[in-house]
Protein backbone atom coordinates (compact mmCIF):
# COMPACT_ATOMS: atom_id res chain seq x y z
CA UNK A 1 0.00 0.00 0.00
CA UNK A 2 1.74 3.20 -1.19
CA UNK A 3 1.44 6.42 1.53
CA UNK A 4 0.45 9.66 0.66
CA UNK A 5 4.07 10.59 0.44
CA UNK A 6 4.68 7.83 -1.63
CA UNK A 7 1.47 9.08 -3.75
CA UNK A 8 2.97 12.34 -4.24
CA UNK A 9 6.21 11.47 -5.96
CA UNK A 10 4.23 9.33 -8.19
CA UNK A 11 1.80 11.87 -8.93
CA UNK A 12 4.90 14.81 -9.38
CA UNK A 13 6.67 11.62 -12.04
CA UNK A 14 3.92 10.93 -14.24
CA UNK A 15 3.28 15.12 -14.49
CA UNK A 16 6.95 15.68 -15.29
CA UNK A 17 6.50 12.28 -17.99
CA UNK A 18 3.96 14.16 -19.49
CA UNK A 19 5.73 17.37 -19.58
CA UNK A 20 8.39 15.80 -21.20
CA UNK A 21 6.56 13.83 -23.87
CA UNK A 22 4.57 17.30 -24.69
CA UNK A 23 8.27 19.08 -24.94
CA UNK A 24 9.62 16.04 -27.37
CA UNK A 25 6.73 15.48 -29.67
CA UNK A 26 6.80 17.03 -32.72
CA UNK A 27 3.68 17.54 -34.93
CA UNK A 28 3.99 16.08 -38.52
CA UNK A 29 5.00 18.32 -41.70
CA UNK A 30 1.84 20.34 -42.88
CA UNK A 31 -0.56 17.82 -40.04
CA UNK A 32 -0.67 20.75 -37.63
CA UNK A 33 -0.72 24.79 -38.61
CA UNK A 34 1.17 26.55 -35.52
CA UNK A 35 -0.20 30.22 -34.48
CA UNK A 36 2.48 32.90 -35.56
CA UNK A 37 1.99 36.05 -34.39
CA UNK A 38 4.59 38.07 -36.81
CA UNK A 39 3.34 36.26 -39.95
CA UNK A 40 0.41 36.66 -42.19
CA UNK A 41 -1.91 33.41 -43.67
CA UNK A 42 -1.41 32.25 -47.21
CA UNK A 43 -3.26 29.60 -48.33
CA UNK A 44 -2.42 28.08 -51.58
CA UNK A 45 -5.59 26.23 -53.57
CA UNK A 46 -4.31 24.35 -56.37
CA UNK A 47 -7.07 23.99 -59.19
CA UNK A 48 -7.79 20.99 -62.01
CA UNK A 49 -6.67 17.76 -60.00
CA UNK A 50 -8.26 14.89 -61.48
CA UNK A 51 -6.81 14.57 -64.92
CA UNK A 52 -3.25 13.48 -63.93
CA UNK A 53 -2.36 10.40 -61.28
CA UNK A 54 1.32 11.74 -62.08
CA UNK A 55 0.35 15.30 -61.16
CA UNK A 56 -1.21 14.09 -57.59
CA UNK A 57 1.49 11.84 -56.71
CA UNK A 58 4.15 14.38 -57.34
CA UNK A 59 1.77 16.98 -55.26
CA UNK A 60 1.01 14.56 -52.83
CA UNK A 61 5.24 14.64 -52.03
CA UNK A 62 5.21 17.87 -51.73
CA UNK A 63 5.46 19.08 -47.90
CA UNK A 64 4.12 22.67 -48.33
CA UNK A 65 0.16 22.86 -46.62
CA UNK A 66 -1.61 23.58 -49.62
CA UNK A 67 -5.35 22.45 -50.72
CA UNK A 68 -6.02 20.58 -53.76
CA UNK A 69 -9.21 21.32 -56.06
CA UNK A 70 -10.29 18.37 -57.80
CA UNK A 71 -12.82 18.22 -60.52
CA UNK A 72 -15.42 15.62 -60.60
CA UNK A 73 -15.96 13.00 -62.80
CA UNK A 74 -12.90 13.11 -64.63
CA UNK A 75 -10.46 9.83 -65.12
CA UNK A 76 -8.66 10.11 -61.64
CA UNK A 77 -10.84 11.86 -59.95
CA UNK A 78 -11.91 9.40 -57.27
CA UNK A 79 -8.27 8.02 -57.06
CA UNK A 80 -6.85 11.26 -56.62
CA UNK A 81 -9.76 12.14 -53.43
CA UNK A 82 -8.16 8.94 -52.17
CA UNK A 83 -5.00 10.23 -52.24
CA UNK A 84 -5.47 12.97 -50.52
CA UNK A 85 -7.36 11.20 -48.11
CA UNK A 86 -4.49 8.90 -47.69
CA UNK A 87 -2.31 11.68 -47.52
CA UNK A 88 -3.60 14.12 -45.18
CA UNK A 89 -4.50 16.37 -47.70
CA UNK A 90 -7.41 18.82 -47.85
CA UNK A 91 -9.65 19.21 -50.96
CA UNK A 92 -12.15 21.16 -52.54
CA UNK A 93 -15.01 19.63 -55.13
CA UNK A 94 -14.13 22.14 -58.33
CA UNK A 95 -17.29 22.30 -59.92
CA UNK A 96 -17.57 23.39 -63.62
CA UNK A 97 -19.65 26.63 -64.07
CA UNK A 98 -20.74 28.60 -67.40
CA UNK A 99 -18.13 30.88 -68.46
CA UNK A 100 -19.28 34.08 -70.48
CA UNK A 101 -18.02 32.47 -73.44
CA UNK A 102 -20.45 29.31 -73.27
CA UNK A 103 -23.20 28.47 -75.34
CA UNK A 104 -26.29 27.92 -73.39
CA UNK A 105 -25.17 24.40 -72.92
CA UNK A 106 -22.00 22.95 -72.34
CA UNK A 107 -19.55 20.98 -70.20
CA UNK A 108 -19.80 22.52 -67.44
CA UNK A 109 -22.56 21.48 -64.72
CA UNK A 110 -24.23 24.92 -63.17
CA UNK A 111 -25.49 27.75 -65.66
CA UNK A 112 -27.65 30.58 -65.91
CA UNK A 113 -31.63 29.57 -66.59
CA UNK A 114 -31.20 26.34 -64.61
CA UNK A 115 -33.85 25.47 -62.06
CA UNK A 116 -32.87 26.10 -58.47
CA UNK A 117 -33.89 22.35 -57.96
CA UNK A 118 -31.64 21.14 -60.91
CA UNK A 119 -28.63 23.44 -59.57
CA UNK A 120 -28.98 21.69 -56.14
CA UNK A 121 -29.15 18.34 -57.08
CA UNK A 122 -26.02 18.70 -59.46
CA UNK A 123 -24.06 20.51 -56.33
CA UNK A 124 -25.06 17.66 -54.40
CA UNK A 125 -23.93 14.72 -56.82
CA UNK A 126 -20.85 16.40 -57.25
CA UNK A 127 -20.13 16.57 -53.35
CA UNK A 128 -21.17 13.23 -52.74
CA UNK A 129 -18.61 12.07 -55.81
CA UNK A 130 -15.78 12.85 -54.20
CA UNK A 131 -16.19 11.74 -50.23
CA UNK A 132 -14.02 13.40 -48.10
CA UNK A 133 -14.28 17.27 -50.05
CA UNK A 134 -13.98 20.17 -47.55
CA UNK A 135 -16.16 22.24 -49.79
CA UNK A 136 -16.53 23.71 -53.53
CA UNK A 137 -14.75 26.33 -55.63
CA UNK A 138 -15.52 27.41 -59.13
CA UNK A 139 -13.81 26.02 -62.56
CA UNK A 140 -14.36 28.57 -65.01
CA UNK A 141 -17.64 29.86 -64.19
CA UNK A 142 -17.75 33.56 -65.19
CA UNK A 143 -20.97 33.72 -65.87
CA UNK A 144 -22.85 31.85 -63.76
CA UNK A 145 -20.93 32.99 -60.06
CA UNK A 146 -22.19 36.47 -61.46
CA UNK A 147 -25.72 35.46 -61.36
CA UNK A 148 -27.12 36.01 -57.80
CA UNK A 149 -30.24 33.00 -58.28
CA UNK A 150 -27.05 30.46 -59.76
CA UNK A 151 -25.04 31.64 -56.47
CA UNK A 152 -27.81 31.30 -54.18
CA UNK A 153 -28.76 27.67 -54.92
CA UNK A 154 -25.05 26.56 -55.23
CA UNK A 155 -24.41 27.81 -51.53
CA UNK A 156 -27.71 26.48 -50.54
CA UNK A 157 -26.38 23.07 -51.09
CA UNK A 158 -23.08 23.65 -49.93
CA UNK A 159 -24.75 25.01 -46.74
CA UNK A 160 -27.04 21.93 -46.02
CA UNK A 161 -23.83 19.55 -46.83
CA UNK A 162 -22.08 21.76 -43.71
CA UNK A 163 -18.88 22.43 -46.33
CA UNK A 164 -17.18 25.23 -46.93
CA UNK A 165 -16.90 27.68 -50.05
CA UNK A 166 -13.97 29.54 -52.19
CA UNK A 167 -14.74 31.73 -54.90
CA UNK A 168 -11.90 31.20 -57.49
CA UNK A 169 -12.95 35.14 -58.63
CA UNK A 170 -12.25 34.18 -62.32
CA UNK A 171 -14.77 37.64 -62.97
CA UNK A 172 -14.50 40.56 -61.20
CA UNK A 173 -18.61 40.67 -61.31
CA UNK A 174 -18.88 37.38 -58.95
CA UNK A 175 -21.12 37.08 -56.19
CA UNK A 176 -20.68 33.81 -54.80
CA UNK A 177 -18.30 35.06 -51.87
CA UNK A 178 -20.77 37.86 -50.67
CA UNK A 179 -24.01 35.25 -51.36
CA UNK A 180 -21.70 32.82 -48.83
CA UNK A 181 -20.83 34.81 -46.53
CA UNK A 182 -24.56 36.54 -45.95
CA UNK A 183 -25.65 32.75 -45.95
CA UNK A 184 -23.35 32.53 -42.99
CA UNK A 185 -20.99 29.36 -44.38
CA UNK A 186 -17.29 29.64 -43.99
CA UNK A 187 -16.16 31.18 -47.26
CA UNK A 188 -13.09 33.11 -48.68
CA UNK A 189 -12.00 34.28 -52.24
CA UNK A 190 -9.10 34.20 -54.53
CA UNK A 191 -6.92 36.78 -54.05
CA UNK A 192 -4.66 36.59 -57.20
CA UNK A 193 -4.08 33.23 -59.77
CA UNK A 194 0.13 32.74 -59.58
CA UNK A 195 0.42 30.92 -62.75
CA UNK A 196 -1.30 32.36 -65.95
CA UNK A 197 2.45 32.09 -67.17
CA UNK A 198 4.16 29.33 -67.10
CA UNK A 199 7.42 30.57 -66.18
CA UNK A 200 9.29 30.63 -63.02
CA UNK A 201 10.10 34.41 -62.39
CA UNK A 202 6.10 35.16 -63.63
CA UNK A 203 4.83 32.82 -60.38
CA UNK A 204 7.53 34.31 -58.04
CA UNK A 205 6.00 37.94 -59.14
CA UNK A 206 2.68 37.34 -58.51
CA UNK A 207 3.38 35.49 -55.29
CA UNK A 208 4.65 38.33 -54.11
CA UNK A 209 2.03 40.37 -55.01
CA UNK A 210 -0.14 37.58 -53.13
CA UNK A 211 2.03 38.07 -49.48
CA UNK A 212 1.51 41.86 -50.27
CA UNK A 213 -2.24 41.66 -50.42
CA UNK A 214 -1.98 39.34 -47.68
CA UNK A 215 0.00 41.40 -45.48
CA UNK A 216 -2.72 44.47 -46.15
CA UNK A 217 -5.79 42.01 -45.43
CA UNK A 218 -4.38 40.02 -42.63
CA UNK A 219 -3.83 36.82 -44.86
CA UNK A 220 -5.10 36.28 -48.53
CA UNK A 221 -6.08 32.76 -50.90
CA UNK A 222 -4.06 32.35 -53.98
CA UNK A 223 -4.88 30.02 -56.66
CA UNK A 224 -2.58 28.07 -58.98
CA UNK A 225 -2.74 24.95 -60.66
CA UNK A 226 -1.48 21.40 -61.23
CA UNK A 227 0.19 22.07 -64.31
CA UNK A 228 3.91 20.50 -65.07
CA UNK A 229 6.22 24.02 -64.81
CA UNK A 230 3.85 25.15 -61.88
CA UNK A 231 4.86 21.88 -59.47
CA UNK A 232 8.73 22.83 -59.31
CA UNK A 233 7.43 26.30 -58.24
CA UNK A 234 5.59 24.82 -55.65
CA UNK A 235 8.36 22.63 -54.46
CA UNK A 236 10.96 25.87 -54.98
CA UNK A 237 8.11 28.15 -52.28
CA UNK A 238 8.67 25.46 -49.65
CA UNK A 239 12.55 25.49 -50.27
CA UNK A 240 13.08 29.52 -49.81
CA UNK A 241 9.37 30.18 -48.06
CA UNK A 242 9.50 34.39 -47.59
CA UNK A 243 9.81 34.84 -43.83
CA UNK A 244 6.93 37.17 -42.77
CA UNK A 245 4.34 34.43 -44.56
CA UNK A 246 2.85 31.44 -42.84
CA UNK A 247 1.62 28.71 -45.34
CA UNK A 248 -2.03 27.22 -44.00
CA UNK A 249 -4.80 25.33 -45.96
CA UNK A 250 -7.94 26.86 -47.20
CA UNK A 251 -9.73 25.22 -44.35
CA UNK A 252 -7.32 26.04 -41.36
CA UNK A 253 -7.24 29.65 -43.40
CA UNK A 254 -11.06 30.01 -43.30
CA UNK A 255 -11.27 28.93 -39.32
CA UNK A 256 -8.76 31.65 -38.38
CA UNK A 257 -11.25 34.45 -40.00
CA UNK A 258 -14.28 32.79 -38.09
CA UNK A 259 -11.93 33.12 -35.16
CA UNK A 260 -11.15 36.73 -35.73
CA UNK A 261 -6.98 35.53 -36.75
CA UNK A 262 -7.41 37.35 -39.94
CA UNK A 263 -9.74 39.59 -42.80
CA UNK A 264 -10.61 38.64 -46.00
Amino acid sequence: MVNKSGMRVVLCLLLLSLLIAGALFKPATGLAISQKKDKVPVAILIDDLGYSREAAERLSRLPLPVTWAIIPYKSYSLWTADLARRSGIPFLTHLPMQAETDPPTGEFLVGVGMPRDHIRRVVRNALWSLPGTSGLNNHRGSKATSDPKVMKAVVEEVAAEGLLLVDSRTSSSSVAYEVARDWGIPAGKNSIFLDHEANADYMWSRFYELARIAKKNGGAIGICHARPETIPFLFALYESPPPDVEFVTVPEYLSRILRGAGEE
